[in-house]
């Protein structure tokens, strides 16, 4: 499955675009595909529930959307919720999602939408918008939260109440998180980029622009950016089209790029 910022997804090769908005944030729960459909022209967002074991639909037009933006859902969906502030992260792990609006919450539904728990935004440190939520993670009954100072709230999963929250002393304007195990990987608006290893920072790097993607092999993060393959405690590749996601095949370590091409992460 692939699924494009337009609003597009294709399952077996066949594409299908039940909303005529972008698909901000994805996840698969144990119901099916989860996301967020935002417009921000027309000022509205969708969160809504897909089901795989059937085949999706076409939604209504753009033109459409524009007529009756008050009142069309996401084609084909389980559930589909309005909502009233942009969607900022999205995470799901089995039968709970979990999702951050803007300026409003932490939220965890079950994958039925029924509400589970809400958690206020922290207040934290810095200028303004410090407190956006940029990532989410779900770790057992844990839930990460990173925030765009770099501030890391660790939540219960059970009511979402906070057990800890650290700052790392960086200075960071977080654009994205990655997380694997006891690693974070942070990535900075300017291209620095922060390894975190058991609560503690291992490695400040800074790399030309931001990351695309990153993946932890078990021995140090492979990381994609904009026409660079590398390690962090590597050396760069460049290739000639723009990475876009990092996946394992068949025990390689692989590169789709902007053309729907793959190949070998660092060549």
């Amino acid at each position: 499955m692939t699924i494009d910022v337009d609003g597009g997804i294709t399952i077996d090769g066949v594409l299908k675009t039940p909303f005529p908005a972008d698909i901000t944030h994805a996840a698969i729960c144990d119901k099916g595909l989860v996301a967020t459909w935002v417009d921000h022209e027309l000022r509205l967002a969708r969160m809504a529930l897909l089901s795989l074991d059937s085949e999706l639909k076409d939604g209504g037009s753009r033109s459409d959307l524009r007529t009756s933006k008050d009142s069309m859902l996401v084609e084909g969906a389980e559930w589909c919720h309005f909502i009233d502030a942009e969607p900022l992260a999205l995470v799901a792990d089995g039968d709970r999602i979990v999702f951050t609006l803007w300026s409003r919450g932490i939220y965890c539904i079950s994958s039925d939408s029924t509400e589970i728990w809400r958690s206020p935004l922290r207040e934290v440190d810095g200028p303004p918008m410090s407190n956006e939520v940029k990532q989410l993670f779900i770790d057992g009954e844990a839930l990460h939260v990173w925030s765009r100072n770099g501030d890391h709230s660790i939540l219960s999963m059970d009511d979402g109440s906070v057990i800890s929250s650290h700052q790392y002393g960086v200075d960071i304007d977080l654009d994205s998180a990655y997380f694997a195990g006891e690693h974070f990987l942070l990535s900075s608006r300017d291209g620095t980029c922060v390894a975190i290893e058991s609560g503690k920072v291992t490695t400040i790097r800074k790399i030309r622009g931001t990351i695309q993607d990153a993946a932890h092999d078990g021995e140090d993060w492979r990381i994609i950016s904009w026409r660079d393959d590398l390690k962090l405690h590597g050396e760069i590749t460049q290739r000639s089209d723009l990475g876009v996601q990092l996946f394992l095949q068949e025990g390689t370590w692989m590169v789709l790029d902007n053309q729907w091409e793959r190949s070998p992460h660092q060549g």
